[in-house]
């Protein structure tokens, strides 16, 4: 377990460039050549600290998201390939990421989308990663 320092430290210089969620973080210092057992010591210390919180980090997250104009179908996407399913199953985005803010930030991302049928309006915004009911109801917002 000597090495654990060693990824403790390589975690530290990690989170001092930006926050990483829980699971993210376990991945690059596995990535580093550290066994399960260096990981999980490295991220326990981290956690005793308390510079790993998840629903922190899942808030910036989602202001990111949604100031691009993505939707919560991207998220969970995004948050899946970045190795945090758990996260997903164990929190409720809706709490984070609510309907509301969601269809303001289709809004947004329609304005940039020029004029077009609606129903390309609604497929644009639902590949963008919004929900059918916050495309729909940035569409018929528009229409007004």
């Amino acid at each position: 377990m000597e090495n654990s320092g060693r990824f403790f430290d390589f975690a530290c210089r990690l989170l001092a460039k930006r926050d990483y969620f829980t699971e993210e973080l376990r991945q690059k210092i596995l990535a580093k050549g550290a066994t399960a057992e260096e990981a999980a010591a490295a991220i326990e210390k981290l956690n005793r600290f308390n510079y790993l919180d998840d629903s922190k980090v899942l808030g910036k997250y989602i202001l990111e998201i949604s100031a691009k104009g993505k939707g919560i179908n991207y998220l969970k996407q995004k948050l899946y390939e970045k190795g945090c399913s758990a996260l997903l199953s164990s929190l409720n985005l809706a709490e984070f990421y609510p309907f509301e803010e969601e269809c303001t930030a289709a809004e947004k991302a329609l304005a940039k989308l020029g004029e077009c049928e609606e129903e390309k309006l609604v497929s644009k915004l639902v590949s963008r990663g919004f929900s059918l009911s916050a495309a729909l109801n940035a569409v018929k917002k528009r229409k007004r």
